[in-house]
């Protein structure tokens, strides 16, 4: 289902983020393949199609309404989040990873997560809109565009100048995934479930709706999961 109270520069904004990120993400992993081997080169494109299928899936059941059922047991927006983001944690967590990251400069990793900029920036104009909470922005309770700035500042110091010890961009992974934790407890305290503590006005049911249930089930996990590869190719770095 279609978010129509959405502005449309704002619902064009988020897309290009989404596919840009993407296509940015895969693009810096198909660089680390080709100096990593034929077996990451074919793991690329199986990424690719699964990210593509992944999108498909999910446009798919919002247009039939799943994602808008905020009372269903278990959470449907709860399995948005959690199955990329398992199997991504998986992944990583295998080691099956580890050839690849060894490939990727340290830097890329945590300057592509710079994409959080623009999401914030959509979130704030949609709270703006009347569409989202206030409380989802960065003149609420969502600290997160600090991550995005910083994100670039911390790949330069840490890995290009080099005038930063490694232990900041650790620290760094860690601040990203604990204020990307409040956001998404934030998120769903204040969605109209039986669990809701925060009655904001709106609740948050903009992620329920064509495009932006691809905050849940693809930037977040997304988020996260680049924190994880980082802090995995970090840990054999002095």
């Amino acid at each position: 289902m279609l978010l129509e109270t959405a502005p449309l520069a704002v619902d064009l904004l988020f897309v290009v983020t989404v596919v840009g990120t993407l296509a940015a993400v895969l693009a810096g992993a198909s660089r680390a393949a080709a100096r990593a081997g034929p077996g990451a080169r074919r793991g690329v494109r199986v990424a690719a199609v699964a990210a593509g299928g992944w999108l498909a899936l999910t446009a798919t059941l919002t247009d039939h309404g799943f994602f808008d059922d905020f009372s269903a047991l278990p959470p449907h927006m709860l399995l948005a989040v959690g199955t990329p983001l398992l199997g991504a944690l998986a992944l990583v967590a295998s080691g099956r990873l580890d050839g690849l990251l060894a490939a990727t400069p340290p830097a890329w990793p945590i300057g592509v997560q710079a994409f959080r900029i623009l999401v914030e920036i959509v979130l704030w104009r949609l709270a703006v809109a009347g569409v989202a909470p206030e409380i989802m922005t960065f003149t609420g309770r969502n600290v997160d565009i600090l991550v995005g700035i910083t994100a670039p500042i911390v790949a330069y110091c840490c890995f290009v100048r080099r005038s930063w010890p490694v232990r900041v961009a650790r620290w760094w992974n860690w601040a990203g995934v604990l204020i990307l934790l409040n956001v998404v407890v934030h998120a769903q305290l204040s969605a109209p479930t039986r669990f809701r503590v925060l009655f904001t006005e709106p609740a948050t049911t903009f992620i329920g709706d064509l495009p932006y249930i691809w905050l849940p089930a693809v930037l977040v996990p997304l988020a996260w999961s680049l924190h994880a590869a980082s802090l995995r190719q970090l840990r054999s770095r002095p």
